[in-house]
């Protein structure tokens, strides 16, 4: 491929950081997800990318927050989305379309990723 100018331009495909690193994929262990909840209580929230390293996990910084985030939070509520909760989800829809981000944050204790899992299997 060139570029108008003539020179050639180099695509590269990217690669995921546990990829790159070595680092373990797929599901989380309890004990994992034990080490991650007590290094959070301890330390707190953010720095996700040195995260790992000090926790002693195996993980990226990437997949550690999303686990944090969608599951392990104490504030996280999961799974029996009320009736008053799916009647709001059907409301901001309508007002907001996909935008999972901004329906979840009208919505608390429920995550983007929750509501747009419950949009696409129950509704």
């Amino acid at each position: 491929m060139t570029s108008s100018g003539g020179k050639k331009q180099v695509v590269k495909k990217m690669i995921p950081c546990c990829m790159k690193m070595g680092m373990k994929r797929g599901p989380w262990t309890a004990e994992e997800d034990e080490i991650l909840v007590s290094f959070i209580k301890k330390e707190g929230e953010g720095r996700w990318r040195s995260l790992p390293k000090r926790a002693g996990l195996l993980r990226c910084g990437k997949s550690c927050r999303l686990r944090w985030m969608n599951y392990l939070r104490p504030s996280v509520k999961r799974g029996g989305i009320t009736p008053d909760e799916e009647d709001l989800i059907l409301r901001l829809h309508r007002l907001l379309g996909n935008r999972w981000s901004l329906i979840a944050g009208r919505i608390p204790g429920r995550t983007d990723n929750e509501i747009k899992n419950y949009w696409n299997t129950h509704l």
